[in-house]
């Protein structure tokens, strides 16, 4: 239903800088070091080292080195101040090359081994001393962890068949000497063709950075999985293919040869197609209306080609395409308003760009994650009108590995982070048991992740929908972000339920969101719609709730006032924003009383391998108000994560997660006492597993972008909090909307 109140005052754009206070780091001296567990575990690493050294000719060697698998102790041993970098060093033949669930793989070099054996007993520094207590367990990097712990067969079962064999993802060894790179690629060449089968696009693509020609997609020589993924090897020290695996015996050959880290069963792409019924009358779409990229099963509804902005040429015939779902899609994201009457919907409409590449359940038509990318990423390129893409599409099957980020997941993150796009996709359905947790690539990191929600009696958004599935993603991510009605009626007149139906809602408010700021990126405009939000905490179904409830993202709700602005900084460097007037709105009888919320959302650095401590940056931030003169006190934020223990900070406060969301009512209590006249926002970024990216400090990080939303709501809703904080700022304050100048009213 339309929202027919009188226009609400545009978000604020923030045009003060953070002032950056450099930090000195910590470092490891005699009081890290657990005193009580140094000599025992001096005895347990030494006859592990001398085990490996006497076992050498049974390790997996490529160019005289191999993996290892380093274990912390869990309980006090996780933070990133820990990471055991000096007894693992070049000193003992060793380096750290990737994150492993509760530690870390080590490159080690064969020879050198009886100098890591010499280090672990007479230990030099403090810091190896440190190491020294604080790693549990040293052993080979064996099958069974590149397995994650499930056997041969089970990741057989796991895969898809697929003519000759089943599909895999094969991600390569992750090793730091040249020689050892090369030793690998000669291995898989070895294995190309006999035990790993490659695969091939079924169309011809170019990369990324190539211009398309009008109504087309640039083509080039079809190329094979295993070369393409030979040369990123090559290029980067990381490389991942899909193939195709003959038989079970071949996969364990695979594994045994110690050429991969990883090894994950391809998934296949499915949506929930809706029922039948009878087809409305045609939209009116705006010739200007903001273009939403629909990754579906295409459009073929006659009545709905006037909002078509583009199509691309398919990557699933016409035949082989879930050519239902994409209509009703397609309907939603153009006028969901309109089909839904009972729903309090805002009224916007969309234009789309359809993407026909999702085909039906029964489709003899299969494609690996790879092959999709290369064509979406072709796709984006040729259309960077489009910011916005829905995905309302999931990969099916049980929870291979629930801990680890989808291969799909991971590669919408790298596609949207490199083309600045925002992928809006479903979180997935509840099929037969097989799953209870999100289904990728609801994992990517980059997206808005979106859940489905029930209806009250009035219509209004209430509990989460129990066909859609929930979170947490992997590694702890707080997923989905948001939700919205599940159960929605579409062109046809169907009625149905699954979580592609408020993915396509949320894409319209996406767009329209992108449309209305003057100077939008996918953080912020994905920040705004968690802003907007009801929810305090976090939900496994809801996320932070619905981002429409009368009021639209760009706009403040009466009786508040909106922040919304973006920063650069520095990881090691405290940043403070000093100058935020309090209001006068904010304050009764001497006190602080009202609302405030905090939403930041950094864009992280991610590990390559895309599995444990996904998350190498995280940000941390808070509201302050003044107590006296020069002190202050969290209004919103509770600035724990520093200090509590690392495992029960991920646990209790998820405090490698990317967003961060921070509320607080403060109208309890006749308020809050304070001794000011302005608030503070405090924010730092800090880095961790630096060494997966060839970095030894947080200072060659370079800047992190950071998109943040600050919400304060005065204690009475008195609506002059917003002119008030607008004259306050004066000119470090800005309309965040086009083509809306600030108006200060006297109320």
């Amino acid at each position: 239903m339309a929202d027919d109140r009188p226009l609400l005052n545009p978000v604020l754009r923030l045009k003060m800088d953070g002032k950056p206070e450099p930090q000195a780091g910590g470092g490891k001296g005699r009081a890290s070091i657990v005193v009580e567990r140094l000599a025992a575990q001096q005895r347990v690493l030494s006859a592990a080292a001398r085990n490996l050294y006497r076992d050498r000719e049974r390790l997996p060697t490529y160019g005289g080195r191999t993996h290892l698998l380093v274990r912390m102790f869990a309980e006090d041993s996780l933070a990133p101040s820990h990471t055991p970098d000096d007894l693992f060093s070049n000193v003992t033949g060793c380096q750290l090359v990737a994150p492993y669930r509760h530690g870390y793989v080590v490159e080690a070099e064969i020879a050198a081994l009886p100098r890591l054996t010499a280090a672990i007993e007479n230990p030099v520094s403090f810091a190896v001393q440190s190491d020294i207590s604080r790693v549990s367990t040293l052993a080979a990097f064996s099958t069974d962890d590149r397995l994650r712990h499930h056997s041969v067969e089970q990741l057989w079962n796991a895969a898809p068949a697929n003519d000759d064999g089943r599909l895999f993802v094969v991600w390569l060894a992750p090793f730091r000497n040249r020689e050892a790179q090369e030793e690998v690629l000669r291995e898989v060449e070895t294995l190309s063709n006999r035990i790993m089968l490659p695969t091939f696009t079924a169309i011809q693509l170019t990369s990324l950075g190539a211009p398309a020609p009008p109504g087309s997609l640039p083509t080039t020589q079809r190329q094979s999985s295993i070369a393409r993924a030979m040369r990123m090897y090559r290029n980067t020290g990381i490389g991942r293919a899909t193939v195709r695996i003959p038989r079970m015996e071949a996969l364990n050959q695979l594994v045994a040869s110690g050429v991969s880290h990883r090894i994950d069963p391809v998934r296949p792409i499915r949506v929930a197609a809706p029922g039948e019924g009878t087809e409305p009358p045609p939209p009116s779409v705006p010739a200007d209306a903001p273009i939403v990229g629909v990754v579906d099963g295409g459009l073929h509804a006659a009545s709905y080609s006037a909002a078509e902005a583009w199509r691309a040429p398919p990557l699933v015939s016409d035949a082989q395409a879930d050519r239902r779902h994409g209509n009703a899609i397609t309907s939603l994201i153009v006028q969901g308003h309109a089909w839904n009457t009972n729903r309090p919907l805002p009224a916007l409409t969309c234009r789309v760009g359809t993407v026909q590449a999702v085909p039906h359940e029964t489709a003899n038509r299969r494609f690996d994650e790879r092959e999709l990318i290369e064509y979406l990423a072709a796709v984006v390129r040729a259309h960077p009108e489009t910011h916005v893409w829905n995905i309302s599409a999931n990969q099916e099957g049980p929870q291979f590995d629930p801990d680890e980020i989808s291969v799909l997941g991971h590669e919408i993150t790298e596609l949207a982070r490199a083309a600045n796009i925002l992928p809006v996709v479903s979180v997935g359905n509840v099929r037969s048991g097989t799953r209870t947790r999100l289904s990728p690539p609801a994992d990517s990191e980059a997206a808005i992740t979106v859940g489905g929600r029930q209806a009250d009696a009035q219509g209004h958004p209430a509990g989460a929908c129990p066909r859609c599935l929930t979170g947490p993603g992997p590694d702890g991510m707080l997923k989905p972000d948001v939700a919205w009605f599940s159960e929605l009626r579409m062109i046809g007149g169907a009625v149905g339920a699954a979580s592609s139906y408020p993915t396509a809602l949320v894409s319209s408010l996406a767009a329209h969101t992108f449309a209305n700021l003057r100077e939008p990126t996918p953080d912020l405009v994905k920040a705004l719609m968690i802003d907007t939000g009801e929810r305090n905490e976090h939900d496994a179904g809801l996320g932070w709730g619905t981002p429409f409830h009368g009021t639209l993202p760009w706009l403040c709700e009466q009786g508040s006032v909106t922040l919304a602005w973006r920063a650069k900084l520095q990881p090691g460097a405290n940043y403070y924003w000093s100058g935020i007037p309090i209001p006068p709105e904010l304050v009764r009888n001497g006190k602080l009383y009202g609302r405030a919320s905090l939403t930041a959302i950094l864009r992280p650095l991610i590990s390559p391998f895309a599995g444990a401590n996904y998350f190498a940056s995280r940000l941390q931030t808070s509201l302050r108000y003044p107590t006296g003169a020069d002190d202050w006190e969290p209004l919103v934020g509770k600035m724990l994560e520093s200090t509590l223990r690392e495992q029960d900070a991920r646990e209790e406060l998820k405090k490698w997660q990317p967003v961060r969301r921070h509320t607080r009512d403060f109208t309890h209590r006749d308020g809050i006492a304070f001794n000011g006249t302005h608030l503070q926002l405090y924010a730092r970024v800090f880095t961790r597993d630096l060494y997966q990216f060839g970095w030894n400090h947080h200072s060659q990080v370079g800047e992190q972008d950071v998109a943040f939303v600050l919400t304060l709501w005065s204690g009475d809703g008195g609506s002059s909090i917003y002119n008030s904080t607008v004259n306050g700022l004066g000119n470090f304050v800005e309309s965040a909307v086009i083509n809306q100048d600030i108006e200060l009213k006297n109320d």
